[in-house]
């Protein structure tokens, strides 16, 4: 069976052709640099993206969060992680790269803030 993906891995965006024989792949064609054939055997059997979305804050001016994973998530987990993450409320400072949830679902990947929000009450300036 032949399976068709683009490659992301480098700015090239090579249409790659990988031949699937059982849990294998025999041969990988349009790949320009080393990097297709392992990116074809990864999205092929087990593909993962980086979650980016937003968490709920009650720190002032800032309602939303953006927030991502540390590494990329399976697919199939991508909406359980979504449904997860909508359960959290920030309610404290944070800086950029702080976890935010730590191992989400058990899967070894954090949620981690994409900037910094400092805790401001209502009302108050600083």
């Amino acid at each position: 069976m032949i399976k068709e993906v683009i490659c992301i891995m480098c700015p090239l965006g090579c249409n790659l052709r990988a031949e699937v024989k059982g849990q294998g792949i025999t041969d990988v064609e349009g790949n320009k640099c080393k990097k297709g054939i392992e990116y074809a055997k990864n999205e092929i059997f087990s593909p993962g993206r980086i979650l980016t979305t937003t968490v709920r804050t009650n720190l002032g001016e800032v309602r939303l969060l953006p927030v991502r994973s540390s590494k990329e998530i399976p697919k199939d987990r991508l909406m359980a992680c979504m449904a997860e993450i909508s359960k959290h409320q920030v309610s404290g400072p944070v800086r950029i790269g702080g976890v935010i949830i730590s191992n989400i679902l058990g899967l070894g990947v954090d949620i981690v803030a994409c900037r910094s929000a400092p805790y401001r009450l209502p009302g108050i300036v600083s």
